[in-house]
This record gives C-alpha cells, sequence and structure tokens, in this order.
C-alpha cells in the first residue's frame, strides 16, 4: 500500500491518478475526501496533519510514502509528524516533496524547513528520496481568468529567469522515487527544460493561445498588500514574498531537466506544452 499525504493538492493530485493509474494500491490523505474523485484502486482517507492519531490509523499497513504538504508556518511539524508515523507503522520508503536549494543556509525559509524535514527522515533510518522542484508552471493558472479576460497577470518577478517545471513531471518523479526497491538515499533536484522570466513566458502563452498576453511587474509592498488583503496568512505572504526576491535576484534560472529525464526515460515538458494542454483554462473568460 502506498500512501499520499497532500493528494488533494497541486502535485499530490498528479500522483495519486498516475499510481492508480499504474495499477498501485492507493491510500490517498485529504481533510476532506468526501470531495476527492473516485479513482479504481484508491481508498482515500479522512486525515489531519495537527492529529497525530488520524496519521498513526491512516498509514496502518502501508509500505511506502509519499510526503506532501502545502507551505505552512508549521510545515515542518506537520511532516516530521507523517515521518514519525510512517516509521511506527512500518513503512519502507518515503519519497518527500522537497524544494529547489534545500539547504541549511538557505537565505529564505522555505528551502530551509524543507531540508530540516530532510534532516529528519534521514536520520529516521528509512530509505528515502528528496524531491526538488523548482516553481510549477501551474503557479500561472492562478492568473488564468486575467490572461482570458484581460490578455494580462501580475507577479513580483521582475526580469528573473525561472526554470519552471509541469507538475505533473514533479509528480512522475516522486512516483519513479516511492517505488524503488533499493534502499540507497536520492535526492534529484528537478526543473524544466528552460528558463523563462515573467516575460517570456507572457510571450509563450501569447503564442500558444493566439493572442497576446502581457506581464505586469508588482512591487513586492503592493504584493504584499494586496496578498493581505485577499486574506492570506502573514507567514505564507513572507515566504512567497522572499521567493520571489530569489528569482528577481537571478537565482531560479538554473536549468536541472536532465534529472527529470534520467528517471522518466523522457524530455521534461516545456511551458509552451503545458499552456496547449491548458488553453480552455486560459480561455474560460474569454
Amino acid at each position: 500500500m502506498i500512501v499520499v499525504t497532500g493528494a488533494s493538492g497541486t502535485v499530490g493530485t498528479h500522483v495519486v491518478s498516475q499510481l492508480a493509474a499504474a495499477g498501485f494500491p492507493v491510500r490517498a490523505l485529504s481533510r476532506q475526501p468526501a470531495s476527492a474523485p473516485a479513482l479504481r484502486g484508491v481508498e482515500w482517507v479522512e486525515a489531519d496533519f495537527e492529529q497525530p492519531q488520524s496519521l498513526a490509523r491512516a498509514l496502518q499497513g502501508a509500505t511506502r510514502l509519499v510526503l506532501i504538504s502545502p507551505a505552512h508556518p508549521r510545515m515542518r511539524q506537520h511532516q516530521v509528524a507523517a515521518v514519525d508515523a510512517a516509521v511506527a507503522a512500518g513503512v519502507r520508503r518515503v519519497a518527500k516533496l522537497s524544494g529547489l536549494g534545500a539547504g541549511p543556509q538557505a537565505p529564505i525559509r522555505l528551502p530551509r524547513e524543507h531540508f530540516a524535514i530532510e534532516q529528519h527522515i534521514a536520520r529516521s533510518g528509512i530509505a528515502h528520496s528528496f524531491v526538488r522542484p523548482n516553481l510549477f508552471m501551474q503557479v500561472l493558472l492562478g492568473s488564468a481568468d486575467s490572461i482570458a479576460g484581460e490578455g494580462v497577470f501580475h507577479a513580483p518577478a521582475g526580469e528573473g529567469a525561472i526554470s519552471f517545471i509541469d507538475a505533473r513531471d514533479v509528480a512522475a518523479v516522486l512516483v519513479h522515487e516511492v517505488l524503488r526497491d533499493d534502499v540507497a538515499p536520492s535526492v534529484r533536484e528537478i526543473t524544466g527544460p528552460e528558463a523563462l522570466s515573467y516575460a517570456q513566458a507572457a510571450a509563450t502563452l501569447g503564442g500558444v493561445l493566439h493572442k497576446p498576453v502581457r506581464f505586469v511587474n508588482v512591487e513586492p509592498a503592493a504584493a504584499r498588500e494586496g496578498m493581505l488583503s485577499a486574506g492570506m496568512d502573514a507567514w505564507l505572504v513572507e515566504a512567497f514574498l522572499e521567493l520571489f526576491e530569489i528569482y528577481r535576484a537571478g537565482h531560479g534560472a538554473a536549468v536541472l531537466d536532465a534529472a527529470v529525464e534520467a528517471a522518466l526515460g523522457r524530455p521534461a515538458g516545456t511551458l509552451a506544452g503545458f499552456a496547449a494542454d491548458h488553453v480552455r483554462a486560459f480561455r474560460r473568460s474569454a
């Protein structure tokens, strides 16, 4: 049995569907399993990172774990609780969704938190793989309405290039890693095949959609005010702004797509391919 946490999220949904399509039994954890899609071979189970007993029940009989959780002020505590439950349940291998640049000296909070979790997993003695992707292409779907309606999207990204990666590729690498039978640890830092600024990403989207698409840079202070006004958690807002400060400085441009091809035997998907697959989303308000 393969357990997937964060199973209803951006990456988790694809992990679950890919494992199910390959015929593996999956126990997918969610706080709202009743709203999850019915898939053959998938058992949706209610679990909450803040309730260790629910994690213990969900991991009973599991042999492998795909560990995913959203960015959160208590992300480290949440994932450590899941790892501890997995060790107690006798899980043999963990594949963790981490972040590019994870390390103790990372200049921003998210990769430092991911590294601390990685270290806890390593100390547990369980076989493990850490998958560290760059920014998901799916972040652009958050602007689908404005792209479709006005041909514009906004972000505090400046001119920094980012090697966006498709979350479907991230999921496929996690699936590859969790199914490994050896006990050797693995770290895969992965990106898409090209580094694009947000302006270049806009041009790529426009080419696929056959319409002008324009990127408008937003100053960090204005982005902060907008996100807080929209009700976003203050910790998450600052984590987001830290990440984009790194991107503006040019530190998101490394292209590490060879690691994707090594794992999957095929090239990583391009932004143009992603846009073509999501044309209906980007046109839905037009």
